[in-house]
C-alpha cells in the first residue's frame, strides 16, 4: 500500500530508500536539542580551475545512506579502533544554504549568519561545501572565540593574487587577516601548485606546516604538543588525499595520504581539544569515479569528524 504520505520514513533502514539526507538522519526541527547539524554550502564561484563543487553536498548525501543500515539509534561500531562512535549523539540535516548565482557578498553573509545560528543551538556544525572559499564566512561566525585553525589541505590556500582574495586559494589569507584564530596548522601540503613565496611567507608569519611526506615520518612518533590545548576548527580539502582515493577533485596532486593518516592526526587533535566545527569541501561528482568513491569518503570524513567532535561530550 501506497505510504500516507511521500515523507513517511522507511520501515526498513536501507540505503536505497526514502528520501536521502545525511547518513539517514532526520531533519533538523526549530528549538530541538541537537548535538550536531549538517549543513550542505552548494557554492562553487570561487573556483579557479574545474568547477562542480556546488554538487558536492548532494553526492555525499547520496553516498552517506550506505551507513544507514543501522537506523539512528546505536550506531556505528568502528571495527578498526574497536569502540561505538556517535551513539546517542543527536545528528541532524539542516538542509543546504539557499546561494543566490553572482552575489559574493550576500551569499557570504547569509552562510556566516546560517552557521552562527548552528553555534547559538549549541550543536556543532558540520558542513560540506561547496569549494573552499567557503570556509573563511564559516569561520567568521567564530569570530571573538580562541580557536585554533587546522587545514588539511594539498595547498596553503594563502594566494596573494593582484585579481581577487576570494577564491577556494584564498581562505586561510583570509582567516589571517582578520585574526580570526589563534594559530593556523596546515597539513598534508605537496605537489608543484603551491607558490614557494607563498609557503615561505605563511611560516614566516607563525603558521605552522607539515608537508605529506613529513606528515607520515611524523606520525611513526607524533608529539602532541604540536598541537596546543583548547578549541578547534578543522577544514578538511578533499585534494588532501591522493588522488587514487579521491579522484573526483578540481585540483588532483600524486603523492597524497590515505584515510587512517586523516584519521590518526584527527585523534590526536581531539585527545589535545575540543573541536567546535569543521567542514569537508571540493569534493566534485562530475570529476569521480563510477564508483563514487571521492563522495563515500567525503562522507565518512565527517563521521569521523563527528566522532571527534562529540564523543568526548
Amino acid at each position: 500500500m501506497f505510504p500516507p504520505s511521500p515523507f513517511s520514513p522507511p520501515e526498513e533502514n536501507l540505503p536505497f530508500t526514502g528520501i536521502a539526507t545525511f547518513a539517514g538522519y532526520p531533519l533538523w526541527e526549530e528549538g530541538r536539542d541537537v548535538d550536531a547539524v549538517f549543513l550542505g554550502i552548494p557554492y562553487d564561484e570561487g573556483t579557479t580551475y574545474r568547477p562542480g563543487t556546488r554538487f558536492g553536498p548532494r553526492a555525499i548525501r547520496d553516498a552517506s545512506m550506505f551507513y544507514s543500515y543501522e537506523g539512528v539509534e546505536g550506531r556505528f561500531y568502528d571495527a578498526d579502533r574497536r569502540k561505538w562512535i556517535l551513539a546517542g549523539k543527536k545528528v541532524v540535516d539542516a538542509g543546504d544554504v539557499q546561494i543566490e548565482p553572482l552575489c559574493l557578498e550576500k551569499n557570504w553573509t547569509i552562510i556566516t549568519r546560517t552557521v552562527t545560528s548552528i553555534l547559538e543551538a549549541g550543536a556543532v556544525p558540520a558542513i560540506v561545501g561547496g569549494d573552499h572559499s567557503i570556509t573563511f564566512p564559516v569561520v567568521r561566525a567564530l569570530k571573538g572565540r580562541k580557536i585554533h585553525y587546522v587545514h588539511f589541505d594539498t595547498h596553503v590556500d594563502c594566494d596573494r593574487i593582484s585579481y581577487s582574495s576570494f577564491t577556494h586559494g584564498s581562505p586561510v589569507l583570509l582567516i589571517m587577516e582578520q585574526e580570526l584564530a589563534e594559530s593556523i596548522t596546515i597539513i598534508g601540503v605537496r605537489g608543484l601548485t603551491n607558490s614557494g613565496q607563498d609557503i615561505s611567507w605563511i611560516e614566516e608569519k607563525g603558521v605552522k606546516t607539515l608537508t605529506a611526506r613529513e606528515l607520515r615520518t611524523w606520525l611513526t612518533r607524533p608529539d602532541p604538543v604540536f598541537f596546543e590545548e583548547g578549541e578547534y576548527y578543522i577544514s578538511v580539502d578533499i585534494d588532501f588525499f591522493d588522488p587514487s582515493l579521491a579522484p573526483g577533485t578540481g585540483t588532483p596532486e600524486p603523492g597524497g595520504l590515505f584515510f587512517e593518516h586523516f584519521s590518526d592526526v584527527l585523534q590526536i587533535i581531539a585527545e589535545r581539544g575540543e573541536i567546535i566545527g569543521f567542514d569537508v569541501v571540493e569534493m566534485n561528482p562530475f570529476l569521480d569515479d563510477r564508483g563514487n568513491v571521492t563522495a563515500h569518503l567525503a562522507a565518512r570524513c565527517v563521521l569521523e569528524l563527528m566522532s571527534s567532535a562529540l564523543d568526548k561530550r
